[in-house]
This record gives C-alpha cells, structure tokens and sequence, in this order.
C-alpha cells in the first residue's frame, strides 16, 4: 500500500496537497495522468481548463467530503485486559477448587495447562497492547479500505442490475393488436375485464364502509371456525376477534394476530402480527430480517400443525427469549456492583449463576431453565427455578421469580433474602437452645421485602446488643456494634464455612467476653478488685461450678478478708454469682466452699446493682460465717428468705434459738438476725430482734429513751433490737450471747427497781439509773458493759451519805447484785444521814466515823477517848442495828468512873419504840437507828453531868 493515496483528486488522508487527476476513480499523481495524453472529448476536441467538465478538479481540498469513519466492532483495550484478568483470575478459583481432590500428578498436569493457556492469552494481550501505539494510523486506513470495497461493490451492483435488465427483457414484445376487444371497447365504451386487466389497471380504492364490511364477515368466519370447527387448546383459550383478526393471548408471554384467506374453515390461518407481553422485551418487532424469518416459519407452521404448532413455536420462543434476557441482565450485574461475587455460564438451554463466590464452603446457585411438561394433558412446558443451597437441592418457597417483569436482581435478590432467612434462623434456633438465649434477649426481623436486610438482635447484657447481619452481595456476615471482640467473631464466621450452624458459639463467646468486660470495668471504677492472678484448681471448679461453666471472674472488696472472694460464673445456662472461702496452699488456691447468690435473670449491672451486690455478698458471708458457727455449737437456726420479692436485693434473716444460745427462758422462742446497710470502711450493720416474755409494763418508753444507739426497747410489748457494727464475714453469736446475758441483767434490775417501786432515772443495755430517796433526792447509777465488774456510781457524791460504803457497796453488788444493794441502801440511809450529821456538827479532828463494811461501822471520839461500833444483826428474823460500846468490858475492869461510859449507861438501859436496850448496848431498826445515834453523839459530846442527862432522856 502506497504512503500516500489519492482520493478523487484531493490529496491524502495527512491533509497535505497532491497532483489533481481522475483514473477510474483511482488518483495515479502526475506521472500517471502525463502518461495518459490529454483527455479528449466526444467529439474528439482535447478539453481546456475552461471545460464545465473539469469544475470537480478545480475544487479546494477543504471542501472535500470526510470518509465515514468506521468504528462498528471496535474493543476497547482496557475491556480487553479486564476480560482477560477476569477469565483468568476465574480460572484460577476453579483450579483451587478441583486441586483439593486430585493427586500430586493431576495437580501438577493441571497447574502447569493453567499456566500455559494463560501465558498465551496475555501475550495476545501484549501483542495487541502494542499495536494500540499505532491505531490512529490504522483506524485511516480500515477507513479507506472499507470506502474502496463499498466502491467497488456500487460498481458491481451497476453492472448486475443492467445484466438483469437485459436478461428479463429477453422475452419482451409487442403483442398482436386485440381488434375485437378494440371493436367493443371503442362502440360500447366498456372493455371487458381480462386476465391482464389487473396488471394494466389498477383496483378502485375501498371506501370505509366496504372495509368495515370486509371486517365484519371476516369477525364472523373466525367466531364460527372457533366456535363449531377448530376449538383452540386450553393454553390458547384466552382469544379476541376484531378488525378482521384473532388475537390469541399467552399469559405472560405473547400476544398473537392471525387471520384468514378463505372463506374454508380448514383453510390455513395467516400470520400478522406478534407483540411481547412481558419486560423488558420490544413492543413491536421491527421490520427486519427477524420479522420476514419469524413470519415464514410462522405461517409454515401453521399450515402442517395448526395452533398447536404455533404455540409450541412460540413458547419455545419466547422461553428461550427470557433466558436470554436474564443471562444479559445477570451478565451486567457482573459488570457492576455484583463483580467477582457472581459466576454465570449456560448449559444448552439452562442458565447457571453461582452467588457468594468467595464464601467458603459448598457453593451456591440457581438455575434457570425450561421444564418440559406433558402434551398428552395438555401442559404446557414452563420457565422454572431450580436453587441450589451448599450444593444441595433446596426447596423453593416464597421465592418470587416474575415471569412477566424480568429482573435478574429481583429474582437474585429474592433467592439470596430466603437464604439469609434460613441463615438466621439457624442461628436463633441454636441461640434459643441456651437459657440464656431466651425468647426474650433474641429479636429476629425478618424484611418484608427484598430492598431492606433482616437481622437478629441478640441481647449480650441487659446494655448491650449485638447485631447479627449477611451482607447480601458477598453473602459475609456483619456484626454491629463494631469492638475488638467483635470483630473478631466476625472474621470468625466468615472463615468458617459452616458458619451458620456455629455462629452460636461465636455468639457466646462474644456474650461471655462482652459480660466480662462490663462487669469488670464497672467494678473496678467502684472499688471492686479484680483477682486476675487467683487461679483455683480444676477439680475444684468443676465441682462448684459445673462442667457448663465457660468463663469465671473473681472480685473481691478491699475491706473482706483474704479468704472470702465474689465469683461470677458465665456459661450456655446462666450467669450466677457466689460468695467463695478460699484457701492459699502450697501449690495454688483451693476453694474451701460456694454458696450462689439468689440473683435471678440476666442483671443489669449497673452502678445501683454493684451497690446492691456488695450489701448482698457481704451480708451471705456474715450469715453464712454464723450459720457455720451455729452449726458447730449445736445451736438450733432457720434461714427465712426475703417475702419481698420487689426489692432489689433480697437478703434472708436468719432465726436462732433463743433458750439454746442463751440457756434461758426470759424470752420469747426466736431471736430474729437481720443484715443491713455498709458504712464506709465497709462494716456491715447486724440487727438481732427478740422479745422478752414478760414485758416490762411498768416502765413507761420514755424511761429508755437515753438507751444507747445500739439497743431499742419497747417495754411494753416486750421487744428489743440490738445493733452490731461489725467487719464482713465476723461471728456475732457470742456478741449477742453476751449482750442478752446483759439484758437479762438489765431485766434483773429492773424488776428490782419496780420491786422497790424505785424511781428509774437511766436505762440502757449496760446502765441503770433510779432514785432510791425523794427527800432529799438521791439516786445511784449502776454500770455494767459485760466486759468488766459492775460499776455503782452515786449522783452528787459529795452530799450522798453512801458514799462512805461506795466500794462495799459495788463488791456486793457484783457479789450478790443489785437487790442486796438496794436493800442495803434502804437500810443505811438513816444511819450513814445520821453519821454525816454527826460528822459535820463536831469539831474538827474530835470525831472520826470509819465504815469497816456495809453492816459494821465504828465512830471514834479522840478527846474523849470512846468508840462506838454499829453492826447489822439479825434477830427475830428481823434485821437490827446494834450499837454497843466494844471497849465497855475492858473499861470498867480497869475504871468505874470512865466519864464517857457514865453518861451511856442510862441510854443502854431504856427501851421504846423501834429500839430495845440491852445493858450493855442497844438494837434499833432502820427507822429510829439515826435518831439514838444522834442521842448517844449528843450525850457524849455534852459538858453536863450523866444525871442531867438522864433526867431529860426522861422528859
């Protein structure tokens, strides 16, 4: 091929000027048209510039027509390349696939064909590549060469066409002259109508009302046929006639217009039209080959096998038709958003596509093809659906594959919602198996339609969800919301190719971790320790636990002891919480004993419900510490659950015997113990109630309402609570042994008190004020705490005359108690009234009173060198003081005229009243005992003679 080619004398395709010149439509340059010779005219005259003739070659080059530019079956290359990545990049999966079940010499054969073919088809990819360097040049050139063949095709069809001419006028000629017809035509001016009439003159136009008739009978002839003569088959039992046609309707498929020639019932009906009923398809078929082809196998059919013929024809058709529209539509996907998920291919007449490609495992499909259906009673063959789940036949329900409205992504789409469903029950089936995977913490949303996602929503904590998703296009599991664990159960599912039937040990693990890592965080913010190191035996964990258990925390309180811990066990039958007794051994920790927790369902745990939880273990150990030292005592008890069951922790009390604890009957059958609220060193507070059997009625409430803090009684009713403030996990039983042996003392007390009908000034579990004396006032106040000796305290000390006998009186009242005191007090109040007065009237260093116990006291006079003793005696079983001189014996042996005992004889020698003498001495009761010492202190102390004094004793 020359550089550059001439073209009707207008230069080349480069645009550039070249010699002018027409050969034949060939431009041959200069050289050729010189060596030509001039042209010349018809008449032999040689042409000039001037020449009309030559106008074409005076022309400027811009005004030269462009070729037609020829782009029809052009690729482009970087399809080309994609298609080629593409088929081998499929290849090679199938190549993976098939080298897991073939041996070391078929996997080698097969890799090293793989490799072969593919190295051909990029080289032709390479070769190509390079070519595409050039291709402006070569577009220029297939442009020439397809102006040239159509050229010389227009100058072969000329020749053709004027050969044709002349072969059909070979048997043309002028025919002899027809006189008669000329004769009759010319006299009677009507020619008579021949066989050529119809060639030479044309028909008259109908008019409307000879079409509209033509209609009407041809309407008429096809309701007979169809009604008397030919009675269509049941597929074609949906027919209209109208405009001189029968219009058959294949639902779904096809609209059909036929007609008829002859006014013969079996003459053969006529092909006239045929539209598509269904979408995407054309509404009218165009005026090509395709219709002349579609119309003469139509009406050939037509004439050897009738309707049942045409709709066999038809519907085969129109089958294959879909099947081709789908594969395009499906073909698209592929190209789109559905790229490398989607694996289409045909097998004859089926349509294969492969979804969810690079999900592992056994594959997934549809198939679409035609099912063949049975002539004989008259069913007719169908566009059916086959799908394939983990490449097994699976059954087809509720599937929606519209045959009228084709989509390729509606029908995929419908598939693909229906194996999603089956997924996710799956997995809410086997979540459901698990109590703590109940029909309440799972929500499976099924979408009502293709274009949204179903999901299930598993509940992991009572916060927390966990959104269980399969991305439609790529068939990969999704979970929400997005976490380190949770991703990586995610990467879990999509790796496993039994995912579905799995995903529910995913789940749980993500459930335990998530659990987990709630109850820790919140824990930790409040106060709680996480014991990350403590590591029980197996053996001990399975036998606590149970084998369900998969995960376990230990958690523990800063203000427990070492031995006491929390443990929450997660696992597929419930969360639960016990109070653990550890031990540390040698080798590890061992776990002495467990108690679970009665915290019922799946906890919120919340701030509020930690608070809760460590009121409740620490409460579950204190009980259980006591209940175990019960138990080692022998000391009957009953554990009374909580009857409120609203309440947010639920704490049973526990009920002691009382007579066995204390070894005493004062009170009632049951000591009632109760645990309560923390303080902030985390000591718990322990209520103990009980009720004494006799109540202390006379004891009005306002006399206790200076108890201690720790006590409340009611005396009326007979109840009291006692309160202890004691650490997590301590042993209050003999706290409470000690403290009722306190209260069976205060109840000692104040049954003498009300004995005495003494005034109570101060009650409490460890003190008892009354007032023994109302004029003037004088009242005591005894002490006792349980852990020391009683303590008698007197008010006002200084002016209180037992204060002489203060310390007898505490020996005697730890001694023999508080009755003996009191009787004591009513006994030497007159006489220590009397000595007090004695006292303070004398003078200074002149008189001495010396108490040697609560029944003996002695009064020393100095000056007068004389002492008197007064002791208690009992006589006439009545209680008497005796007031005796201990000297008088020895006194009168040695001197008769002692002054002192001269003055006192006439006093031991009167009686009266209260008192009697005995010569020697004198007895007085507790009324008149102050009185005579009073006597006697004056009748010592005075300057006058004895006889003055006895004469006024006398008066």
């Amino acid at each position: 091929m020359p550089a550059a080619i001439e073209i009707n004398g207008h230069g080349s395709h480069d645009g550039k000027a070249t010699n002018s010149g027409i050969v034949n439509g060939n431009g041959k340059g200069r050289d050729s048209l010189s060596a030509m010779g001039t042209p010349q005219r018809t008449d032999g005259s040689p042409m000039t510039d001037g020449d009309a003739s030559t106008a074409l070659v005076r022309l400027p080059l811009e005004d030269a027509p462009q070729l037609p530019h020829i782009t029809q079956g052009f690729q482009s290359l970087s399809t080309i390349i994609n298609r080629t990545v593409q088929t081998s990049y499929g290849k090679l999966l199938e190549l993976v696939d098939g080298l897991q079940d073939a041996g070391d010499a078929a996997r080698r054969k097969r890799l090293m064909k793989y490799l072969s073919d593919t190295r051909q088809q990029f080289i032709k990819v390479l070769v190509l590549a390079q070519w595409a360097g050039k291709n402006s040049d070569v577009s220029k050139v297939i442009d020439l060469k397809v102006w040239m063949d159509q050229q010389r095709f227009t100058y072969d069809r000329v020749v053709w066409e004027v050969m044709e001419v002349q072969r059909s006028m070979f048997n043309a000629k002028v025919p002899n002259p027809d006189l008669a017809t000329a004769v009759r035509t010319l006299s009677t001016g009507d020619p008579p109508v021949t066989a050529a009439h119809q060639y030479y003159v044309p028909p008259k136009a109908l008019t409307s009302k000879d079409i509209l008739k033509t209609f009407n009978n041809i309407n008429t002839l096809l309701h007979l046929r169809f009604n008397l003569h030919e009675i269509p088959p049941s597929y074609f039992n949906k027919y209209e006639i109208h405009s001189g046609r029968v219009t058959f309707t294949s639902p779904h498929e096809f609209e059909l217009d036929m007609s008829i020639a002859d006014e013969d019932h079996s003459s053969q009906l006529y092909f006239i039209d045929l539209r598509l009923i269904f979408k995407p398809a054309l509404k009218t078929l165009p005026m090509d080959r395709l219709r002349g082809e579609l119309e003469g196998r139509a009406n050939d059919i037509l004439k050897h096998k009738g309707l049942v013929g045409i709709y066999d024809f038809l519907h085969d058709f129109i089958m294959t038709h879909k099947i081709a529209i789908l594969r395009r539509q499906f073909i698209e996907m592929a190209q789109g958003k559905w790229s490398d998920t989607l694996y289409i291919t045909m097998i004859k007449r089926t349509l294969v596509v492969q979804y969810w490609l690079g999900k592992p495992g056994p594959k997934h499909w549809i198939e679409i093809g035609i099912r063949k259906g049975n002539p004989e009673q008259g069913i007719p063959s169908t566009l059916s659906l086959r799908w394939m789940k983990n490449a097994t036949d699976s059954r087809i329900t509720g599937i929606v594959f519209d045959v009228e409205n084709l989509s390729a992504e509606a029908l995929l789409k419908s598939v693909i919602y229906h194996h999603t469903t089956v997924l996710l029950k799956t997995i809410y089936r086997n979540l459901n198996q698990f109590p703590i995977f109940s029909t309440s913490h799972l929500d499976l949303q099924l979408a009502t339609d293709t274009s949204s996602l179903s999901k299930l929503i598993v509940q992991l904590t009572p916060s927390r969800n966990l959104t269980v998703m399969i991305e439609p296009i790529t068939g990969r599991f999704a979970l929400q919301r997005p976490s380190h664990m949770v991703i990586r159960g995610e990467n879990t599912l999509n790796q496993n190719y039994d995912a579905a039937v799995k995903a529910h040990e995913t789940i749980s693990r993500i459930r335990f971790m998530t659990m987990q890592e709630e109850i820790e965080g919140r824990a930790r913010s409040m106060g709680w320790e996480t014991l990350k190191m403590l590591n029980p035996r197996m053996t001990d964990l399975k036998k606590y636990f149970g084998s369900s258990t998969m995960y376990i925390m230990y958690l523990r309180k800063k203000s427990w002891s070492d031995n006491w811990i929390l443990a929450v066990s997660l696992g597929v039958t419930g969360d639960f919480w016990w109070i653990v007794e550890v031990a540390d051994v040698t080798r590890g920790w061992t776990i002495n004993d467990a108690q679970r927790l009665p915290i019922s369902g799946n906890q919120q745990v919340t701030y509020q419900f930690l608070e809760n939880l460590e009121k409740m273990v620490a409460s579950f150990i204190t009980l259980y510490t006591n209940t175990r030292k019960l138990s080692a005592d022998g000391i009957d008890y009953r554990l009374i659950p909580a009857n409120n069951t609203n309440a947010a922790i639920m704490i049973p009390t526990l009920n002691i015997n009382f007579k066995a604890l204390t070894k005493s009957d004062w009170g009632a059958n049951n000591l009632r113990m109760s645990l309560h609220d923390l303080d902030r060193k985390g000591n718990i507070t322990v209520l103990v109630e009980g009720r004494m059997k006799t109540p202390m009625t006379r004891l009005h409430s306002a006399d206790l309402s200076a108890a201690k803090s720790d006590v409340a009684f009611h005396p009326r009713s007979g109840t009291f609570i006692m309160q202890f403030v004691v650490s997590v996990g301590s042993v209050v039983t003999d706290a409470i042994t000690e403290r009722l042996h306190r209260i069976e003392r205060l109840i000692g007390f104040i049954t003498t008190v009300q004995k005495y009908k003494l005034t109570a000034k101060t009650v409490t579990l460890g003190k008892i004020g009354f007032i023994y004396n109302r004029k003037p006032e004088l009242s005591a106040e005894v002490s006792f705490d349980g852990e020391h000796e009683m303590e008698l305290v007197f008010d006002n000390p200084s002016v209180n005359p037992h204060r002489r006998i203060s310390s007898f009186l505490r020996t005697l009242l730890n001694q023999r108690g508080l009755t003996a005191v009191v009787g004591t007090l009513y006994l030497t109040l007159p006489l220590l009234a009397a000595l007090d007065t004695i006292e303070d009237n004398s003078p200074e260093d002149e008189v001495f009173v010396l108490a040697r116990s609560s029944e003996w006291y002695r009064v020393e006079y100095v000056k007068k060198n004389f002492v008197i003793d007064i002791k208690l005696r009992t006589r006439r079983d009545s209680v008497w003081w005796f007031i005796h001189d201990p000297m008088l014996r020895s006194q009168l042996q040695e001197t008769n005229h002692h002054d002192s005992v001269q003055r006192l004889r006439h006093i031991w020698m009167q009686s009266g009243q209260g008192f009697e003498g005995l010569k020697n001495g004198l007895v007085a009761n507790k009324d008149t005992v102050g009185k005579l010492l009073r006597k006697i202190h004056t009748t010592i102390m005075s300057p006058t003679d004895p006889s003055e004094s006895a004469e006024a004793t006398e008066e």
